[in-house]
């Protein structure tokens, strides 16, 4: 008999404790639960044993590596996306060669698998599902069966007018290999959703085992903070790993100090290496290894993981800490809390129940906190990055934290004041945007509501309507899982660092504004921004010349959120758009722009069988344009760059202000037409805030920024090819060729500071410091620069051939190694 344990789960409802560790990892009593799991396998004679995995696999093969210590053999099978329980477990098609287990890796459970096993084979069984009672089953598959155990009906999480059983499935199976004829491989697929109503309808041999026992998926931190007590007090019939008992209930692992003064009261379980202090009182607590609890401290029903210090004359009620954590003197925790990993609590700080704090935060001493703290590492001096604020999608960023931020952001406002507010079409952006008006209107600052929008669009409504600024919500499409906020100033740019900064104070001292409810700010819907957008971007360019071409445009794009103003503007530039995904595949987030480029060759035959003129991929938030040939050969950003900045050299542009990191040749096209180059910071904001302060006004009512507004964009390179009676191939071709190269090395934030203060003392007169250090060479440049938002360095080269650029990479990178190094 082999087995499947399922350890792919994220543990999304137990953060803070899965912040940065799967679930399968999370310790029940000290240890991990894929362990318990692995050693109730090997209790039933179970020892070949595949571990299938999606969510941070190091952690769990670090740990178990290849099962020797735990006298099993295990076998990794390691998914590149997500593909449904049955799809993982299809990794493993070639190692289940007989009849097998499929059991979840984060779950406890002592139910007898050989009885489940029994069963199968008396039932001749295709597969059977180990079933077990819940009083409150809404959150599990819900399964019917006959006398004979024969599965007769089942439903996924119903709601309750469909709840027609308390018998739930526990994922636990005995499956034959016969079912893997049944789907295909490397396909997402679910045995609940998909295969077992598939066996149903095929008429498979489909049981159900009900079994005694104890069966727990640990769902959320409740249920994990139980069955904690569950294995301590005996409900569990599994065995404990401690090494000594004390008073019957009182179990000790090695190298433990207990001060004689302690009053311990079971059951408790203490973890090796642990020291407990003088008049300490413990009462029904696991305590992990290596910590330190001090003198007179009391912890009631607490889960301490390792290596946690408690402080003198503390006090812990019904609390979870993770790793790491200090508290410090006469702070107080209390019940249903969670505390992530390296978080200090400061000195007579309050807890107070039900509150959540995310890993790596410092709690000042005497504070109280009322509220979860769950902003990503960073956010605990810093919410805002280069595009705003960005989190994970209603984990981080949630409708009550944008409530609070809004309120926040419209504190530093007058009353008064009008905001414009948008959103991407996404249903958590809409709910996240409803959210935020009202606290903006809290706030005392009018609300104007352009509906779905895209950033661009919001950027010429603040203008146009004159608003103090704007807040736009979409979902990432670098990271689909998360949403950013961008907040916009007067002039439709994304708000300087001055204004985040004055939002942070606000938001973190909680210092709002608070009107009378006859200030409350108005409402206003204002859905017509898109055509006079359209409006104003049209009347900026030569339409005609345009129409007059009849341009056929091959475009991947994302229905959801461009499907009202891509073809609109197209249509009225008498183009033909053609296209190639028109969906959002998920519905509920956008497709990544890495995956969206993969569309480049169904772009390119499209345009050979079409004879198009043109191919397009952008992402859903109208932002990045990339140009496709018809070889299905794609622009990179930077050979965009220099193809936007030749067709406004040539529209009579003379200035142009571009990210240091931006292709040297620019700089050669801009003397030829006698214009000017100015670099600024790679942030992407600094280089717009100079675009539309020096050129507003000096080409037309200038109010959309093409560099990151791909219609307007577009808009440049149709109007370029229609007053030149020329292909796209013949346009590229004018530009100069260049060799640009780039590359990253790893570097903790602590040493960032001295490997910028080793290279600028290396640097001489001719290197610029506008963003980093940018080296020039007879033959190249070289920019190396830290990033502001991860622990790494970027090294940027050009060179006079590619060669070239990549030696100067790689000298850069080898110097930072260097100083690294020592």
């Amino acid at each position: 008999m082999k087995a499947v344990i399922m350890a792919g789960g994220q543990g999304s409802r137990l953060r803070p404790l899965t912040c940065d560790l799967p679930k399968p990892m999370v310790p029940i009593v000290n240890y991990p639960v894929m362990e318990y799991i692995i050693n109730l396998l090997k209790k039933h004679g179970v020892t070949e044993i595949a571990v299938t995995s999606y969510y941070m696999t190091k952690y769990i093969e670090d740990y178990f590596e290849n099962g020797e210590k735990w006298g099993v053999n295990l076998k990794y099978f390691v998914e590149e996306e997500p593909l449904g329980t049955a799809g993982s477990v299809h990794n493993a098609v070639d190692f289940l060669d007989e009849t097998f287990i499929v059991i979840s890796g984060d779950a406890v459970t002592d139910f007898d698998l050989s009885e489940a096993v029994t069963f199968h084979q008396q039932k001749e069984a295709d597969a059977t599902l180990v079933l077990a009672r819940e009083d409150i089953p809404l959150d599990y598959g819900v399964v019917m069966t006959d006398d004979g155990g024969e599965i007769i009906r089942f439903l996924e999480k119903p709601n309750w007018g469909r709840v027609f059983s308390d018998t739930i499935n526990t994922g636990i199976y005995i499956l034959e290999p016969s079912i893997f004829e049944l789907y295909q491989k490397n396909k997402k697929y679910d045995f609940s959703k998909d295969l077992f109503p598939l066996m149903l309808r095929k008429g498979k041999r489909l049981f159900g085992a009900a079994l005694e026992g104890y069966w727990n998926d640990i769902g959320s931190l409740d249920e994990y903070h139980q069955t904690q007590f569950d294995l301590l007090s005996g409900d569990i019939k599994l065995p404990l790993n401690s090494c000594g008992v004390m008073d019957g209930d009182i179990y000790v692992e090695d190298k433990v100090e207990i001060d004689d003064t302690a009053e311990l009261t079971g059951p408790l379980y203490i973890g090796k290496g642990s020291v407990i202090g003088q008049g300490v009182k413990l009462n029904n607590c696991v305590i992990g290894r290596n910590c330190r609890i001090e003198s007179h401290s009391s912890l009631k029903k607490s889960v301490l993981w390792d290596n946690i210090i408690i402080s003198p004359n503390v006090e812990l009620r019904g609390t979870i800490l993770a790793n790491n954590v200090q508290v410090k003197n006469k702070a107080a925790i209390f019940d249903k809390t969670a505390v992530g990993k390296r978080t200090v609590i400061g000195r007579e700080s309050r807890v107070k129940p039900g509150v959540k704090i995310w890993p790596e935060k410092e709690i000042a001493e005497q504070t109280e906190v009322d509220s979860s703290i769950v902003w990503p590492t960073r956010w605990s001096k810093n919410i805002f990055s280069n595009k705003g604020i960005v989190g994970l999608s209603n984990i981080d960023i949630t409708p009550e934290f944008t409530a609070s931020i809004a309120v926040a952001y419209g504190s530093t406002l007058n009353k008064g004041d009008e905001v414009v507010v948008s959103s991407d079409s996404y249903s958590l952006s809409n709910a996240l945007k409803r959210s935020l008006i009202g606290g903006l209107q809290a706030a005392g600052v009018d609300v104007i509501d352009i509906d779905d929008s895209t950033t661009s669009i919001t950027r010429f409504a603040v203008v146009n309507l004159k608003a103090s600024g704007g807040i736009h919500i979409r979902a990432s499409y670098k990271e689909s899982d998360k949403t950013v906020l961008e907040f916009l100033n007067e002039q439709g740019v994304n708000i300087p660092v001055n204004g985040q900064k004055g939002i942070e104070k606000k938001f973190f001292s909680r210092d709002y504004n608070r009107v009378s409810i006859q200030e409350i700010g108005d409402y206003a819907y204002a859905p017509e921004m898109q055509k006079n957008y359209l409006d104003s971007l049209l009347a900026n360019i030569n339409r005609e010349g345009i129409k007059r071409n009849y341009f056929s445009v091959v475009m991947d794009y994302e229905y959801d959120s461009l499907g009202n103003i891509l073809p609109l503007f197209l249509k009225r530039l008498n183009c033909q758009l053609l296209s190639t995904r028109n969906f959002s595949p998920e519905h509920n987030t956008p497709l990544s722009i890495d995956k969206r480029l993969t569309a480049s060759a169904r772009v390119a035959r499209i345009m050979q069988d079409n004879d198009s003129d043109l191919g397009i991929i952008t992402d859903h938030n109208g932002e990045e344009l990339y140009v496709v040939n018809k070889e299905a050969k794609v622009l990179s950003k930077a050979q965009y760059q220099v193809l936007l900045s030749y067709i406004l050299f040539e529209k009579g542009y003379k200035y142009l202000p571009l990210p240091v990191n931006a292709p040297q040749v620019i700089e050669s096209m801009a003397e030829e037409y006698g214009a000017e180059v100015e670099y600024t910071e790679i942030n992407p904001q600094v280089a717009m805030e100079k675009y539309y302060s020096n050129l507003r006004g000096e080409h037309g009512d200038i109010e959309y920024y093409p560099f990151a507004d791909m219609i307007a964009g577009l808009a440049l390179i149709l109007e370029k090819m229609a007053i030149d009676n020329i292909s796209i191939d013949q346009l590229l071709n004018r530009l100069p060729e260049f060799y640009l190269n780039n590359a990253e090395i790893a570097c903790q934030w602590e040493y960032k500071g001295k490997v910028m203060r080793r290279l600028s003392a290396e640097a001489d007169n001719d290197a610029e410091m506008v963003d980093g250090i940018k080296f020039q060479h007879p033959h190249g440049w070289a920019l190396v620069v830290p990033d502001s938002e991860r622990p790494v360095f970027h090294v940027y080269a050009e060179g006079q051939d590619l060669e070239a650029a990549e030696s100067l990479t790689g000298f850069y990178l080898d110097k930072v190694k260097e100083i690294l190094g020592e």
